[in-house]
């Protein structure tokens, strides 16, 4: 029997998993655990370059199978690649082990991308309560933040378990996320979404190619929508770049070890000042929200040149609080015009610009810090 929609029962879940499904004890601190087992900062940035070609390839596939097969069956699915890109890395010797490790984590975010989005507006859109979206994405920002956060103040237990040890607490956590996501409901705003329900395998290449074929022709027809995409993308992956880095800069900036978790979780908990900022933001029209957004994460950016470790965090705190408020506030943006029946796919385009960004600037912000 079809599980009956319940609104509240549907967002305490979604707000659960935005927490726990996003826990991650090694993941929290990878660049400094590989750095701690022989690999250059070059070969981080390599490895992150790699993440983001998967995820450029994956991500805009993985949305339409959001859209086709459902949000509910692919976030389950995320969960169970995150767990599958934790046993790679526990078992990974070489880069050529890292790179699959990485390559199955960008699959399993890409699986997540989008759909976590489109799951939660359509839920809302179903109870007819599509307004509240900013104010449950907020929410579910704060959450995430707060997972890396908890994650980040790990740093000093992952380096005492040693990596093999933290990828295993790791894998564990994501196949409870994954047991989490099976209490989800799908929601089913249009004609297309509830014949979903059973979809037939020889079917799916045709439902596929619709989708897609739909997408583009949004996109074509909203070009601003596009332009929206880009400028969130360059201005998160500034942002994103420079939390990686500063796992290690701290250190080589003299940050004693027992101070390097205090202060990577400051700079986390800019993300959950910045989700919550988005909020009064929103009274502002979006180009003057986004313009200071973006000041803010280039002084962010710029503050670590000093060399002084106070800096370098308060720096990382700024950016990662701004670009946070400016995602929040692009989202809901971005929601309030897409269609439902490709909001996972056009999601995932926006995260494609991301990666494609990502692409361009991870090796050489490899280069600089080292």
């Amino acid at each position: 029997m079809k599980k009956m929609f319940e609104i509240e029962e549907q967002l305490r879940t979604l707000l659960r998993l935005e927490f726990w499904g996003n826990i991650r004890l090694a993941g929290g601190v990878w660049v400094l655990l590989l750095v701690g087992r022989g690999f250059s900062l070059f070969q981080v940035g390599v490895a992150e370059a790699f993440f983001h070609v998967v995820s450029f390839c994956c991500e805009v596939p993985s949305g339409m199978l959001a859209d086709v097969l459902g949000r509910r069956r692919t976030l389950i699915a995320s969960q169970t690649m995150f767990a599958c890109s934790a046993a790679a890395m526990m078992l990974s010797q070489s880069m050529a082990g890292v790179c699959l490790a990485m390559a199955l984590n960008a699959m399993a975010y890409n699986l997540a991308s989008g759909t976590r989005e489109a799951i939660t507006y359509d839920s809302l859109l179903q109870a007819g309560r599509e307004r509240d979206y900013l104010r449950i994405s907020s929410l579910q920002n704060t959450l995430w933040r707060g997972a890396q956060a908890l994650s980040t103040l790990c740093a000093g237990a992952a380096a005492a378990l040693e990596y093999v040890r933290g990828y295993g607490v790791d894998l564990l956590l994501s196949l409870l996320a994954a047991a989490l996501t099976c209490r989800l409901a799908e929601p089913e705003v249009t004609d297309a979404q509830r014949a979903r329900s059973r979809p037939a395998l020889r079917d799916l290449p045709e439902r596929l190619e619709n989708c897609g074929r739909e997408a583009l022709g949004f996109l074509a027809a909203h070009p601003r929508t596009v332009g929206l995409m880009l400028f969130n993308a360059l201005v998160g992956a500034c942002a994103t770049l420079l939390r990686f880095f500063l796992q290690d800069a701290l250190v080589r900036a003299g940050a004693p070890s027992a101070l390097l978790g205090p202060l990577l979780l400051l700079i986390e908990l800019g993300g959950v000042a910045g989700a919550r900022l988005a909020l009064p933001l929103s009274r502002l029209s979006y180009r003057r929200a986004g313009t200071l957004c973006a000041v803010g994460v280039t002084v962010g950016c710029l503050m670590p040149l000093t060399g002084a470790v106070h800096l370098m965090a308060a720096g990382g705190l700024l950016a990662v609080a701004c670009d946070d408020a400016l995602e929040t506030l692009t989202g809901s943006r971005l929601n309030e015009n897409l269609p439902s029946d490709q909001r996972a796919t056009l999601i995932s385009v926006s995260s494609m610009a991301f990666s494609l960004v990502m692409i361009a600037l991870a090796p050489m912000a490899g280069g600089l810090a080292a």
